[in-house]
């Protein structure tokens, strides 16, 4: 072919090109509109809808970009062919496609791909499914695990942060242990008492509180248990409840035009404004249950401040004091009451009046008693610092005492028990015990009483027929201090767990007239006790009787009532209202004094001159505090703190409020 006709076979060949199908061409015009007409047929990282939502990609494609710069213009257009080929290929065909580039990888490739794919195929859920569905799974999240997928983006801080997800936990948690977790945290009656007592005017203030008379029986409001308990007047509701603020019942006077705002104490002029309607404010949920965390915290690490109040001039034998007003009030052997701040730790007033030492005392927002061993209770408006009368009647020392709104009960040296019922105007004597009653608790939802003697015994009475139901034996020792269960108290302890030896200890105890307890709920009021956990720091090895058996059973919450006693025999015992003894703790090395409890732990004080912190269900020793030159006397508590008193005169405040 000669050098003319090469020019027209050029020509031809681009002719026939030209007639030849684009393959490529032909399958993207084929596929890729496919692709876009419906996005429900797109996969989760390439929907358009939510690729805003979702978070970038480990690899960057700037870095892809500079790469491809630098190879020539024909193998940036061959791989670009190639990617494009690929992403407008269905769903079969892209898998076909990498079997055969899988088939041509070397190691290094496929090193490459298994870091690279790792990333790439975690899938945002929030972001694909009802928000109803993601606060579901969020459910069932910890706490510190919510806490963590805050952290993850804005989007899961939304869900995480949910109001209804922490009200769930504070509702799990608080005032109770959690039977997942094993963690419980305290109800902190002190901040909403203070919250409503600032609401009320300062001027009113004396008005109220010594027109107001406390009926712990009705009371909704949960209390530490014990000699020491507190007591107000508000009911305790949830703690978000109390932030929406009571409702103030606002009027106007048509004659003046003066606004007056009614609250439970009654109302009280305002200034002449005009009348604004409360405002409802809500802490988050997730605020209320950091704050109790904080708390329950400084509880398991015993992290605390400690204050001692010195005054007496003589050992400080009872105590009682209200968490909510911070006021204390103790009793000792130098005859004398103090009144204390715990604001300031100054005794603002004294009361003087018996003439031997001051052995029990009891108060609420209207009245004080105290018992002496001058044989005589007192009755004061401790407000005013005067005594209202003086109660007579025993032969010997008083040495316990306990009222509720209609009765009060005592307990002397000369082994009798009275019961004084304001209503009726009258007093009964309850005999039985040998010798000194050393403790006494009304339990008036069924009209029975618990008194502890120094004749080793507890007794349960019935103050209907004023005659004794039951005698529990089983202490060794003289029984100083007795408590029945607080109302809805729930426990887990069962009678399969009782120790055969104390199964037999406990039959002794004697019934002298049958007694229904189905129905029965102690007096001393409170919100729900706490599922079981177990102890996730290092501790002191149990001194529980009872203590493998209990530690690895899981018991159903039962509510029947039961009773604590401490004694002289250096124990504490757990007794149902059968007079079966439950258990029985072990870690003093002298005798119990007093003891006080609520629903996530026990405080005893013992003449080792010790004050031992005990977890309520499973009977471990968390914490002894040392720090007492005496025997301590008397023990109180709190959700954030432990009063204790001592014959080396003081008395001291362990403190475990957030902000230690």
């Amino acid at each position: 072919m000669s050098d003319k006709d090469e020019p027209l076979r050029q020509e031809k060949e681009q002719q026939q090109q030209q007639q030849k199908p684009d393959v490529h061409h032909s399958f993207l015009t084929r596929h890729v509109p496919a692709q876009y007409s419906n996005t429900r047929k797109l996969c989760y990282r390439h929907r358009p809808d939510l690729t805003r939502k979702r978070m970038p990609d480990s690899f960057n494609f700037e870095d892809v970009q500079r790469q491809m710069e630098s190879f020539p213009t024909s193998d940036r257009a061959a791989i670009s062919r190639i990617w494009s080929l690929f992403s407008a290929a269905p769903a079969d065909q892209r898998t076909l496609i990498l079997k055969g580039l899988l088939s041509t990888c070397c190691m290094p490739q496929l090193s490459f791909l298994y870091d690279e794919i790792k990333p790439l195929l975690r899938i945002d859920f929030s972001s694909i499914v009802p928000r109803e569905v993601s606060l579901r799974i969020f459910s069932f999240l910890d706490a510190k695990s919510l806490c963590h997928a805050a952290q993850v983006s804005q989007s899961w801080r939304s869900l995480a942060d949910d109001d209804q997800l922490w009200h769930r936990m504070c509702e799990q948690h608080i005032d109770k242990k959690c039977t997942k977790c094993g963690w419980g945290l305290p109800l902190l009656d002190k901040h909403r008492a203070n919250v409503r007592r600032k609401r009320l005017p300062s001027s009113n203030d004396q008005a109220l509180t010594t027109s107001t008379t406390i009926d712990d029986n009705n009371s909704p409001l949960r209390t530490a248990c014990g000699p020491g308990s507190l007591l107000t007047t508000e009911g305790a509701d949830q703690d978000n409840d109390d932030d929406l603020h009571r409702t103030k019942r606002i009027k106007v006077d048509n004659n003046n035009g003066t606004t007056v705002e009614s609250f439970e104490g009654g109302p009280y002029p305002a200034h002449n404004t005009e009348v604004i309607p409360p405002v409802r404010t809500r802490r988050p949920w997730k605020e209320v249950y950091s704050e109790r965390l904080v708390v329950e915290r400084n509880w398991r690490r015993n992290k605390y401040n400690v204050r001692v109040l010195r005054g007496h001039t003589d050992g400080v034998m009872c105590l009682q004091f209200c968490d909510a007003n911070n006021i204390l009030i103790t009793g000792s052997y130098d005859k004398t009451v103090k009144v204390w701040s715990l604001d300031t730790g100054e005794a603002i007033r004294t009361l003087e009046g018996h003439t031997r030492c001051v052995r029990a005392l009891q108060f609420d927002n209207a009245k004080l008693v105290t018992a002496s061993m001058d044989n005589t209770l007192k009755i004061w408006d401790w407000h005013a610092g005067r005594c209202i009368r003086t109660l007579e009647g025993h032969t010997g020392g008083v040495l316990s005492l306990h009222f509720d709104s209609k009765l009060l009960a005592s307990g002397s040296t000369d082994m009798t028990i009275r019961v004084w019922d304001f209503q009726r105007g009258e007093c009964c004597t309850l005999m039985g015990h040998t010798e000194w009653v050393n403790s006494v608790r009304i339990c008036s939802q069924d009209n029975l009483l618990v008194s502890g003697s120094d004749d080793s015994t507890i007794r349960l009475w019935d103050l209907q027929t004023r005659s004794c139901v039951k005698v529990f034996n089983g202490h060794v020792g003289q029984v100083q201090i007795a408590l029945p269960s607080p109302r809805g108290f729930k426990h887990r302890f069962n009678g399969e767990l009782i120790d055969p030896q104390q199964q037999q200890v406990s039959n002794t105890s004697s019934s002298t007239s049958p007694v229904n307890l189905n129905n029965f709920q102690p007096a001393c009021a409170t919100e729900n006790s706490a599922g079981r956990r177990q102890h996730r720091q290092s501790q002191q090895p149990s001194t529980s009787s009872s203590d493998d058996p209990f530690s690895t059973t899981k018991g159903a919450l039962s509510d029947t009532p039961i009773i604590l006693s401490g004694s002289l025999d250096n124990t504490l015992k757990f007794w149902t209202f059968d007079g079966v003894c439950l258990r029985t703790l072990f870690g003093h090395v002298e005798g119990v004094w007093s003891l006080a409890f609520d629903s996530l732990r026990i405080v005893s004080g013992s003449h080792d001159r010790t004050v031992r912190v005990w977890d309520l269900e499973n009977g471990h020793c968390m914490h002894a505090l040392e720090g007492h030159s005496g025997p301590v006397t008397a023990v109180a508590m709190s959700d954030t703190k432990i009063v204790s008193a001592s014959e080396d005169n003081e008395v001291r405040i362990w403190d475990f409020s957030a902000n230690q």
